[in-house]
């Protein structure tokens, strides 16, 4: 796991709290850039609908790794590694 700064670690429980704002039981979780998760969904002809979260590129396994761990979400199967936006499926 990663060692953050103090200050880092400050931001990213800004953007936890952000996303725990919006979450909902039995929703899925990832990383990916939008446009190409835009164009996966489209091609898989799946249904649900993304909710974006900014963040670092150096966050994003830790800030889904939180809410796999603590909140109980899956991890979606379109989720990549250090991306810069987090996503919900709803």
């Amino acid at each position: 796991m990663n060692q953050f700064k103090p200050n880092q670690i400050t931001e990213i429980n800004e953007i936890i709290a952000e996303i725990e704002k919006a979450v909902k039981p039995k929703q899925e979780i990832g990383a990916h850039d939008k446009a190409s998760l835009k164009a996966q969904l489209k091609i898989s002809k799946n249904k649900k609908e993304p909710l974006f979260f900014k963040c670092r590129l150096e966050y994003s396994d830790a800030i889904v790794n939180y809410f796999l761990k603590e909140k109980g979400l899956q991890r979606s199967r379109f989720h990549r590694t250090n991306q810069t936006n987090i996503f919900l499926l709803k």
